[in-house]
């Protein structure tokens, strides 16, 4: 781990990072001075890295991760405000347990709608190391999704074996939008569809949705991955919606109908394709 400055989500801040996980650099002279928040002083001639989508959790994060566990927990059944013993596990495994998934192992505690859907995470007493990776996350029986326990960033499972993509979403990230999707799905009303105009081929979807629905939902802003936004509503509505410029995918879940028909007015330009009750 190296102390330095780094890139994250448009600005430039000072702490820790794994310097093995650099993907490029950037002058500070590319910034404003409200954009540099680093916690010792800068001058234009420093430089700041830019890391891998799929990297070591930085403190940045980790803050913005328990933001939004506790939106969501406004909105779905999650464990907020309540603590949970992880000593049990730690030395069943040998070590440590890694700071964002006890973060998010707390919020899930005694929530079984996230470990018995058809992709759930692993119940604590559970999960289980191979190959170097933590193992959390199954589709049925298959495992899916772990830690590295080398290089903090999410490992995928693929014919026996597991690796990294370093353009993948990283760890914390995986465990939200998983979270954020069994929640919807739990949701006495749930749809998928597509969308089309400008959700289609907007830059950026976060921005284009923020403009048509600043007076009706809320965005999940602290969930930073490109292509995909995150809506809700004081009526506990939840959608997902991902746009890679040649088609747009929604997911939503509501308590009715109503609900989602009001989602489509506002949105504009859905097709839904299917529903569950």
């Amino acid at each position: 781990m190296k102390k330095g400055l780094y890139l994250y989500n448009g600005n430039v801040y000072s702490g820790l990072y794994d310097e093995s996980q650099v993907s490029g650099q950037a002058s500070l002279s590319m910034f404003k001075p409200e954009q540099i928040l680093s916690e010792y002083p800068t001058c234009e001639s420093d430089w700041a890295v830019q890391l891998w989508d799929n990297h070591r959790l930085l403190e940045p994060e980790y803050a913005e991760l328990k933001t939004m566990l506790l939106k969501i927990g406004n909105l779905t059944n999650l464990n907020i405000g309540h603590k949970v013993d992880f000593s049990a596990t730690e030395t069943r495994l040998g070590f440590k347990l890694p700071k964002e998934l006890k973060a998010i192992y707390t919020a899930l505690h005694n929530q079984t709608e996230y470990f018995t859907a058809t992709e759930h995470f692993i119940p604590l007493d559970e999960i289980y190391a191979e190959q170097g990776t933590l193992v959390f996350f199954k589709k049925k029986r298959s495992p899916i999704a772990g830690y590295d326990m080398a290089s903090g960033c999410l490992s995928r499972y693929y014919k026996k074996e597991w690796y990294i993509e370093p353009g993948d979403l990283s760890c914390y990230q995986f465990c939200v939008g998983s979270i954020i999707t069994i929640a919807l799905e739990n949701k006495p009303v749930c749809k998928k569809g597509r969308c089309k105009g400008r959700l289609v081929t907007a830059l950026n979807i976060v921005h284009e949705l923020k403009e048509r629905c600043k007076d009706q939902y809320y965005l999940l802003s602290e969930f930073n991955v490109y292509g995909i936004a995150v809506l809700y509503s004081d009526e506990k509505l939840i959608a997902w919606i991902r746009s890679n410029g040649f088609y747009a995918d929604i997911h939503a879940g509501a308590d009715d109908e109503a609900q989602l028909e009001k989602l489509g007015d506002c949105i504009g330009d859905i097709t839904w394709k299917q529903q569950s009750t």
